[in-house]
């Protein structure tokens, strides 16, 4: 898997879905202008599965958000509502990539914001993680992970979202 860096600092959820569809990097402003149509989430995913024929599944935590973005998604986006943590993530791991919405600080140290990235794999404790930020991969701490959402949940108020795309998709 190639790991690609964002080129601005809001196409972090563009790069993902990227990496998660293998595609090239050239789509990433176009991914990330369809978020200006509707929903910022909901208008990539809708695009990323349109044109390019894939199944997408998004577990979003917060009720209401979740009802909005069900008005307004694609019939190849499924959306879950569902608490989000990393047992979760973990499960999902069995059976492929998750893109995970978290607090950059937690990654970073630099500033509070939320932030996409891909969890790749998990090894015990660990979840190794592809960050579009800088396009590096990172083993992460389960714990940090755990904080990083809870952050984005708490403190930036913003609902916890996990992203998949089924293996026959890809």
């Amino acid at each position: 898997m190639e790991i690609i860096k964002q080129s601005t600092y809001e196409t972090c959820l563009a790069c993902c879905l990227l990496m998660m569809a293998d595609k090239k990097e050239e789509d990433e402003i176009e991914i990330w202008k369809h978020g200006w149509k509707f929903n910022y989430l909901i208008g990539q995913l809708n695009y990323v599965a349109r044109e390019y024929e894939k199944e997408i599944g998004a577990y979003v935590e917060n009720e209401y958000y979740f009802k909005e973005l069900q008005k307004q998604r694609g019939k190849r986006v499924r959306l879950t509502n569902k608490k989000i943590d990393t047992n979760l993530i973990s499960r999902l791991l069995q059976d492929g990539k998750v893109i995970v919405y978290l607090d950059c600080y937690y990654l970073q140290k630099v500033v509070h914001a939320p932030h996409f990235v891909m969890a790749v794999k998990q090894e015990k404790e660990f979840i190794e993680i592809a960050d579009p930020f800088d396009g590096k991969l990172k083993k992460i701490n389960e714990g940090i992970i755990s904080k990083a959402i809870d952050s984005l949940r708490n403190h930036l108020k913003y609902s916890p979202i996990l992203i998949t795309m089924p293996a026959e998709s890809n």
